[in-house]
């Protein structure tokens, strides 16, 4: 169904203006930065809208669908994860103009009026992978020390001051 893969920039206004759809494959080989961290799985896809409202900011709604292989924290074995969002960003010329967007919009400044769609996918795929990445069910074989039955009385290492300030006797006999 998304067998082609998405592009890597579009003209923003034309996108938006025009209310277009994108649907597309992400493909692992466009990804390095998520590549420094996790295998991108092949099938993993993306789709776009561009929308504006009237005396609005323009807007991109989407999701994305995609499966990544990283390390499990507990055995470091390899583990699938998959990952999936939605997309909203608010599209914006400056910085200032990103500052005055409504806070539900992701503000991506544009470069000369494109929008850079794999460089911004990429950013919300590294925002969407987890901190530890586990399995659900991992077995490690570790146990926890089990605790002490009866702990043995400690000796204070100043009783043997005790007894000698007894055998002296009080100060001044």
């Amino acid at each position: 169904m998304f067998s082609e893969p998405i592009p890597e920039r579009v003209s923003a206004v034309r996108f938006v203006d025009a209310g277009e759809r994108l649907a597309g494959a992400l493909d692992p080989a466009h990804y390095k930065r998520l590549a420094e961290i996790a295998t991108l799985l092949p099938g993993g896809t993306a789709e776009l809208q561009g929308s504006r409202d009237p005396f609005g900011p323009q807007v991109v709604r989407g999701t994305l669908q995609c499966e990544v292989r990283l390390t499990c924290q507990r055995c470091l074995q390899p583990v699938d994860v998959v990952l999936s969002g939605d997309i909203r960003w608010g599209l914006a010329r400056n910085e200032k103009a990103a500052g005055q967007l409504d806070r539900e919009l992701d503000p991506i400044v544009l470069d000369d009026g494109e929008l850079w769609l794999r460089q911004a996918i990429e950013d919300e795929l590294l925002l969407l992978v987890p901190i530890m990445p586990l399995h659900d069910m991992c077995d490690t074989g570790w146990t926890s020390d089990p605790e002490p039955e009866s702990a043995p009385a400690r000796v204070s290492p100043f009783g043997v001051l005790s007894a000698l300030k007894t055998e002296q006797g009080p100060k001044g006999e």
